[in-house]
């Protein structure tokens, strides 16, 4: 299914993103205000000093830019449909090198009433930290929800939020 322009990810001049990753690896594990400064005013943010700390042990400073370059572009569509939404979450669930899978949950987290919605792709909204099991005992294993039941999910203001 083809998306509309404004339920894509927004997309980043490379660039910048280099420029901004080269002060992003200068910031982790250097807390420099004026680096920081640098970085913010670049790319037009208000990234906290907490965020560049530890970066290069989770993902590649290039994605983590391009994440808050994305993140800061995606808005509400008013008119989203469901089906949008399902192929929204279909393409959110295929994790792809460039990160235009978190780009995806970003759109998808934006256009839903749940907070966070887009962590229904690995954690079902019942899971019992202390077990380990979600739908009163199934394990983890067995959590494989579809697209559809995800945006279901995602409108159920009733259930748990995570």
């Amino acid at each position: 299914m083809n998306l509309r322009q404004e339920l894509t990810p927004p997309s980043v001049d490379e660039r910048l993103v280099a420029r901004l990753a080269e002060l992003a690896t200068a910031l982790d594990g250097n807390p420099s205000e004026t680096l920081r400064a640098e970085f913010n005013k670049l790319a037009d943010t208000d990234v906290p000093m907490l965020l560049f700390q530890g970066v290069y042990e989770s993902e590649e400073h290039a994605n983590f830019v391009r994440r808050v370059l994305r993140e800061q572009r995606i808005k509400p569509v008013p008119d989203v449909t469901r089906e949008e939404l399902v192929e929204i979450v279909r393409r959110a669930m295929r994790p792809d090198k460039a990160g235009l899978h978190e780009a995806y949950m970003a759109i998808f987290d934006c256009n839903v009433p749940r907070p966070r919605a887009s962590n229904l792709i690995f954690w079902p909204a019942d899971y019992d930290h202390s077990s380990g099991t979600w739908g009163g005992g199934k394990p983890m294993s067995d959590y494989d929800p579809s697209p559809e039941q995800i945006v279901d999910w995602a409108f159920d203001t009733t259930a748990l939020h995570r």
